[in-house]
């Protein structure tokens, strides 16, 4: 009867699909840039995106988002390590004499947000670069 018990218990984990649940518990994504004086958040949820700018060019706007273009995100952040991107380097340091805006990019996954450190918009590490193009990407289409 136990020999019976634990196949079934094998075969149920085997058939569930983990990676599935895994992308699955991804509640949000941001992305921010910021400089002296004014920024902008993108935040991405499985329903929408929403779009907020501070300082002179104030600005707050949202759009649907479609159910593909969410999976098309979380199949980006599959292939990513989350858990390590607070370890991530920059590749450059423009933003250090303000030649570039700072960026940050959050996922909040399990309600843990994972952040990056502080890099140049427009030039990610690489192991994020991807997502933020993907962010960016899906950003242009709100008005």
């Amino acid at each position: 009867m136990k020999f019976s018990f634990f196949t079934f218990l094998i075969i149920l984990f085997a058939a569930n699909d983990c990676s599935h649940q895994e992308a699955a518990s991804v509640e949000s994504v941001s992305y921010e840039t910021f400089t002296r004086g004014s920024s902008t958040m993108y935040t991405l949820t499985p329903e929408n995106i929403e779009i907020k700018s501070t300082g002179l060019n104030a600005s707050e706007s949202s759009s649907k988002i479609t159910s593909e273009e969410w999976k098309e995100l979380l199949n980006t952040i599959k292939v990513m390590e989350v858990s390590e991107i607070s370890q991530l380097k920059a590749p450059s340091d423009s933003r250090a004499s303000d030649a570039a805006l700072h960026a940050i990019l959050s996922v909040r996954k399990n309600d843990t947000i994972y952040k990056t450190n502080s890099f140049d918009h427009g030039n990610p590490p690489a192991e994020v670069k991807p997502l933020v193009e993907a962010i960016l990407r899906l950003a242009e289409n709100v008005e």
